[in-house]
């Protein structure tokens, strides 16, 4: 396990695995399912599990783990009587941690722990997939999983839409927001699959990093160490973890899931929290993926350069001075990995410092990326023609914006 994992979450993982009496029955495949006050919501979520298309011919291929942390209502006996009369393997378990660790990253990771060492027991590889007690996944979510697992992905992410009838009752505002919000994810997804292409996760893909949809093969998942334990956004953390390994990550936009859309959640920094945060100050910025259009051009140009320089001879000490970073940031004794090098720059770098678009100036960012979109389309497909017209576009903002001090303005990083 990851050294950034406490003693009391590796600990509670073994008294628990000791506890648990696992079934005979050792699937391949564990769902793990951490749940904390969930009675109304979790028999939909495990029913949406138990209706899974068969995979392979035998019906005991996988198993849910139900981790029900610091409950106060009858969570857990619903789930005990779903999943035994639904006739999954199945482990339903509770416990009560500390205020300090009662968070949502805490109790994913000891969950993905316990799904991890129930697919041990069988001494055969397998897949740990998990999703959140108010979540419906769709009936062919393990299968699509599992294909994206099998076409040679360290892990496969889903995406998730709104509960469509508890979306309905947002505020228009909201709902307009993220209309805009994926339009423009896409057009820069688009851009990004025309400039730097990754033959693991080509276009059209997506860029959430959801607990509720996400599977990762055991393999993976010992080779980082674990879920890294965060108080909050330990999916994200999760894919960047896998991400600096080097482990090819598909971001499956034919996955989708159904969460709510309630404004009260159970976990701190979460859906609920989030979209009451944009009820609260409409114009405060997002997703820090969704920055003005020159600036994620230039961060696009600088991945697909500084990928090649990886792959061929890294001088680290030149990209260090080219990104502003310390001497040293670069350099690993242990080889260079894209995945490592790239987190430390954007973590180290001026010229990668994530700087978020606001909603009332997203519109027009939109309009310019699918203008672009439209030049690429036209050219040809050729490599060099493609960063002529992107360099070609960034150069023009620059002009527009010299000594105008806004933040779109590039810097001399792109030369």
């Amino acid at each position: 396990m990851s050294p950034s994992i406490s003693p009391l979450r590796l600990g509670l993982a073994r008294l628990l695995e000791r506890q648990a009496s696992f079934s005979r029955l050792t699937p391949r495949v564990v769902v793990a399912v951490p749940a904390r006050d969930e009675e109304g919501r979790i028999e939909r979520c495990l029913a949406a599990l138990a209706g899974q298309r068969r995979v392979g011919r035998d019906s005991s291929a996988f198993g849910v783990l139900v981790l029900a942390n610091n409950c106060r209502d009858h969570t857990v006996p619903r789930a005990r009587t779903f999943l035994a009369t639904a006739g999954l393997p199945h482990r339903v378990l509770s416990l009560d941690v500390p205020p300090a660790h009662a968070n949502a990253g805490f109790a994913r990771g000891l969950a993905l722990d316990l799904a991890g060492a129930w697919v041990e027991r069988g001494g055969a590889q397998g897949a740990l997939l998990t999703t959140d007690a108010d979540t419906i996944v769709a009936p062919d979510w393990l299968a699509r999983n599992l294909a994206g697992l099998s076409a040679g992905c360290g892990a496969v992410a889903g995406r998730f839409e709104l509960d469509p009838l508890e979306a309905a009752t947002l505020p228009s505002a909201l709902r307009r927001r993220r209309r805009i919000e994926a339009a423009y994810e896409a057009a820069l997804l688009a851009l990004a699959g025309r400039l730097d292409p990754l033959p693991h996760d080509p276009w059209p893909n997506h860029w959430t990093a959801s607990g509720a949809s996400f599977a990762v093969s055991l393999d993976a998942y010992r080779r980082i160490g674990g879920q890294p334990e965060v108080e909050v956004g330990e999916d994200r953390a999760l894919a960047a973890a896998l991400a600096r390994h080097d482990i090819p990550i598909r971001h499956d936009p034919d996955i989708l899931v159904t969460t709510s859309a309630r404004l009260e959640g159970r976990a701190s920094g979460g859906c609920a929290a989030t979209l009451r945060e944009r009820l609260e100050n409409h114009d405060l910025p997002g997703d820090d993926k969704l920055e003005p259009l020159p600036v994620a051009l230039r961060r696009m140009l600088l991945r697909l350069r500084l990928r090649r320089a990886v792959a061929g001879v890294f001088d680290a000490r030149a990209w260090e001075h080219r990104l502003a970073v310390p001497a040293g940031t670069l350099e690993s004794p242990a080889g260079v990995r894209f995945g490592e090098v790239w987190a430390r720059a954007e973590a180290h770098s001026p010229h990668l410092a994530p700087r978020p678009l606001r909603p009332s100036r997203m519109e027009r960012h939109l309009v310019a990326a699918r203008q672009l979109l439209r030049a690429l389309d036209c050219a040809s497909r050729g490599d060099e023609q493609v960063q002529a017209i992107i360099l070609g576009a960034l150069l023009r903002h620059r002009r527009q914006c010299a000594g105008g001090g806004r933040d779109e303005e590039l810097g001399s990083v792109v030369a």
